[in-house]
């Protein structure tokens, strides 16, 4: 948490993760950000809904974390 690139939001809550996995553009970590979970086998309808919503996000320029899930 010494590190000038550890996330600004994350150094007062309650006990912060002490390491992170970061992949990708490290200059996002401190933009406004949300994560957006759900299941691995949705529905196409779920699917539809999930990616427009997404795409709202991003146009209202909020980044959208993934928790590592997997890429279909």
């Amino acid at each position: 948490m010494g590190n000038k690139e550890y996330p600004k939001q994350l150094i007062n809550i309650k006990n912060p993760p002490k390491k992170l996995y970061i992949e990708g553009n490290i200059d996002l970590l401190n933009t406004n950000m949300i994560a957006i979970i759900g299941s691995r086998n949705c529905t196409e309808n779920g699917k539809k809904l999930a990616q427009k919503f997404a795409q709202e996000l991003v146009e209202q320029e909020i980044t959208i974390v993934s928790g590592m899930a997997s890429r279909n």
